[in-house]
Order: structure tokens, then sequence, then C-alpha cells
């Protein structure tokens, strides 16, 4: 299965050094150009990281219009995501955003998140524990809501 990446779940996993875990989990990782241009800006957490994980990782969207289409709605990243996974399929849409989860959803796209990911990761064995980690995420300003922390730690059974 091949999984495509919006910039928030991307920029997470650099913050907790697991990035490659995606590459363990996903025959292949892709991330959208638009995805690409932001996280590598110099004023995003972890650039470099990311633009060393991403430079053979980045794939350009053909159908422009559904971009624009998506992008008076959601972010030009998530967009992107949801049209790249759509031109992809099947594939998972790596996407935190809730209204872009909503329109990939709407699409019929696989969707997972950060939380998700970190859950697979330690069903698969790749992680020990979620809960340091979404510690890590919490110091570095990453915003989860309180009941998506109870839930996934739930899930992972460290509650």
């Amino acid at each position: 299965m091949i999984v495509i990446a919006d910039s928030s779940p991307l920029i997470a996993l650099a913050i907790i050094e697991k990035l490659a875990i995606l590459e363990k989990m996903y025959k292949k990782v892709y991330a959208p150009t638009a995805v690409f241009q932001e996280v590598v800006r110099t004023d995003k957490p972890f650039a470099n990281e990311l633009e060393l994980f991403l430079h053979v990782r980045t794939k350009n969207v053909k159908n422009k219009m559904a971009v624009r289409i998506l992008s008076s709605d959601i972010g030009a990243g998530e967009a992107e995501t949801i049209v790249l996974a759509l031109e992809n399929l099947p594939a998972v849409a790596l996407i935190d955003d809730l209204k872009a989860r909503r329109f990939a959803k709407m699409n019929e796209i696989e969707v997972i998140g950060t939380m998700g990911i970190l859950l697979k990761g330690k069903k698969e064995g790749l992680i020990k524990e979620v809960k340091p980690l979404i510690a890590k995420l919490l110091q570095h300003d990453i915003r989860i809501s309180t009941r998506i922390i109870e839930i996934t730690l739930q899930a992972a059974q460290e509650l």
C-alpha cells in the first residue's frame, strides 16, 4: 500500500524521530509538491530532516483543477495530498486536519493520522511505547486534543 503524507504528520513524525517507520509500514511513501515546499521552508521545524526524507519521495499532482477546487476549503498541502491519493489508488492519506480528513473520506480514500501511525507502529512492533512520544509532541506545541490522546492511549493499552 502507498501512503501519501501531508505536512503536519510528517513534522510530528520528524519531531519524535519516527519518519523511518513509514517506510517499514508502507510499500511506498510520497508527499505532494505543496507539502514538500511547506515543510522545507527555513522557518519550519525539522526542515533539514524532512528535506532529506522527502527529496526522492515528492510527486507532482496531475489534476490541478481538483486541487484548486479543494483549496477553496482546505490548505494546499491537504488538497494535493487528497488528489495525489486519488491519482495513486489504492493509497492511504496521512492527514491530521479534520476537515481535510472528511474530504478524503468523502472521496473514499482511507485516512490515517499521526496517532494512527503511532498505534500501527506499536502493533507492528516498531514502537515500544506511545505515551512518551505523545508527551514529546506536546512539548513541541503539536496540538492534540485531550480526547484523541485518551483514545490513543487506551487503544495502545497505556492508560
